[in-house]
């Protein structure tokens, strides 16, 4: 399975690319999984200058190429004037709506007061259905205080993680990587018994 984390933030060190790392590494837990993380902060300077698909380099191609063959998408971003980056929007509408159909995304989002659900609710999910994903019901949203330093440290933070992990799997009718893990794991251990 090919999982992609797509983090929003202009900046490359940043908690919304920590929160997007933290979930990706959740849905690969147990499984053989091709994984890669973008960041929208380090493609600016060729976002900028590509204003439709056929204008896109060779590199902006390869990375579009690889978010519309995911598998699961982990679209993150913070939360800026009431919204997602407007270079991840940009990101977005280079992306081919039949190349992503059957796919299924988490939404994940950080905001460094507290954050409101709502906010990405009627903003990014109904483009992210407009390009062909199914997005998880569950949103991850994180505030600055829940981090220590760029690592998660709010546990509530974790579990709602690890749900919106779980419902993803569930929509694409594979078995959510914890479960899928402890059984291979109770399996291996009742081979040795």
């Amino acid at each position: 399975m090919k999982i992609v984390g797509v983090s929003g933030d202009l900046t490359s060190r940043s908690r919304t690319k920590a929160l997007v790392e933290f979930v990706v590494s959740q849905a690969a837990i147990g499984w053989p999984h091709t994984t890669d993380i973008i960041d929208v902060a380090n493609l600016a300077p060729e976002l900028a200058f590509t204003l439709a698909r056929a204008d896109a380099a060779l590199e902006l191609e390869a990375v579009l190429q690889k978010i519309e063959n995911a598998d699961l998408l982990v679209v993150g971003t913070p939360i800026s004037n009431g919204s997602y980056t407007g270079l991840l929007k940009h990101l977005l509408d280079l992306l081919t709506v039949s190349g992503s159909e059957g796919a299924v995304a988490i939404i994940v989002a950080t905001d460094p007061g507290d954050c409101n659900s709502l906010v990405l609710e009627h903003s990014l999910r109904p483009l992210l259905s407009l390009l062909g994903y199914c997005a998880a019901p569950t949103a991850v949203f994180a505030r600055n205080d829940d981090f220590v330093g760029f690592h998660l440290a709010e546990e509530s933070v974790v579990i709602r993680a690890r749900r919106a992990v779980r419902e993803a799997f569930r929509m694409l009718g594979l078995d959510p990587p914890l479960t899928a893990h402890r059984e291979r794991s109770l399996a291996g251990a009742s081979r040795w018994s």
